[in-house]
């Protein structure tokens, strides 16, 4: 692919002609990666409208397990929405060539990881299958995103239900009998063409991609993912390497990616402590002490759920998710409630003296232990040759 052709589809610098063709793209990929993903785990990760009605029947029907499993899957999506997000807003603010590329490069890096994990499926069923299916919905929830703001939200390559309505929308205007087109008070019912054109093609990419994907699942294995990987890879590559070359020699880079690490950690922990303090204000309504109090606990307990020691998703809570919960709050509480204990929290960190959840910790090991105990049992009723016995 030439070099200015590439810049042009996943540089900063838009056209509707290069949203469409790189959307074209991306519905491949994700017909791909949906179709060879069901083979590997059963499931189909795009489809967010069939994950919360399997939650649904599944909590129903009394399976707590599985409606965890699907829970899991829906906030992994949402996960990767908001990762994506985060990227092109976080590029936008530093005036980075690949604000839309950069999100790209992570789909490819976790579809590696998708791969990785194929080749454990047998061996570790019960904990390789949720995290696959978590990588995969965290990749459709990435991609779909990040189409939806680079276009608009007039384009999305994952959600097929509603490219199909506006085809029958479409189709619909297309077909419409103009039976008074003399009367000039009546405008007719023109339907968009181009439009029609393009949600057609994206379509039959994402089933292309599906066909795709599933046969080289079934002959290749996991390493087909390597294949969608690569041409991620291409198609984000020359605005990442725009930016390495404008950014990446500045003498300063490290340290000045130190400092601005250390400024988002000191102000995420700031707003920490002075939601918590907000959740004990008599001011403060009831919903918002309730979401603050859980977030401001876990962001101020000194041990995470999830271990930072496992790979993306022990960053996920630091990164992710309680900035999220924190933004909720802050959003919920009132604004001079805020603007008095962000205060109060500025000068406290100021004497290094801050708050730290005991009581958060003491959950998080407790849902430590019960997982533990909860997986001995499973292991001790699934060991070879008990049944004989």
């Amino acid at each position: 692919m030439p070099i200015l052709y590439l810049r042009k589809l996943t540089g900063k610098v838009r056209s509707p002609d290069s949203n469409w063709q790189l959307a074209c793209y991306l519905a491949f990929v994700a017909g791909a990666t949906n179709a060879g993903g069901f083979l590997a785990v059963q499931q189909y990760t795009s489809h967010m409208s069939g994950i919360v009605s399997a939650m649904a029947d599944n909590l129903a029907l009394g399976s707590f397990w599985l409606m965890l499993d699907g829970l899991g899957a829906l906030l992994s999506f949402l996960a990767g929405a908001a990762c994506s997000a985060v990227l092109i807003n976080w590029g936008r603010r530093e005036h980075l060539h690949s604000e839309y590329a950069l999100p790209l490069m992570l789909e490819a890096a976790l579809l590696v990881c998708f791969g990785l994990l194929g080749s454990n499926l047998e061996r570790h069923e019960w904990l390789f299958v949720p995290a696959t299916v978590m990588v995969l919905c965290f990749i459709m929830g990435l991609q779909n995103a990040m189409i939806t703001k680079l276009s608009n939200a007039e384009i999305r390559t994952t959600h097929v239900t509603g490219m199909v309505t506006d085809i029958g929308i479409e189709l619909g205007k297309l077909f419409y009998w103009n039976l008074s087109r003399a009367d000039s008070s009546k405008p007719p019912v023109l339907a968009n063409r181009h439009k029609l054109r393009v949600l057609i093609t994206l379509v039959a990419l994402f089933f292309a991609g599906g066909v795709i994907g599933a046969l080289g699942f079934k002959h290749v294995g996991f390493s087909a993912t390597l294949v969608l990987a690569t041409l991620l890879l291409a198609l984000a590559a020359v605005p990442v390497l725009d930016d390495v070359r404008l950014h990446l020699w500045r003498r300063d880079l490290l340290p000045h990616l130190a400092a601005r690490s250390r400024r988002w950690a000191r102000a995420v922990k700031e707003d920490a402590h002075a939601v918590w303090l907000a959740a004990q204000d008599p001011r403060t309504p009831w919903y918002a002490k309730a979401l603050a109090l859980l977030v401001a606990a876990y962001a101020l307990s000194p041990i995470d759920l999830i271990p930072d020691f496992i790979p993306l998703l022990g960053y996920l809570d630091d990164v992710v998710v309680v900035p999220l919960g924190l933004l909720v709050a802050i959003r919920w509480i009132p604004v001079e409630v805020m603007r008095e204990h962000r205060a109060a929290a500025a000068a406290a960190a100021a004497s290094a003296s801050h708050p730290v959840s005991h009581v958060a910790a003491l959950v998080i090991v407790t849902l430590w232990a019960i997982a533990a105990v909860s997986a001995i049992i499973w292991l001790v009723q699934h060991l070879p040759g008990r049944g004989s016995r």
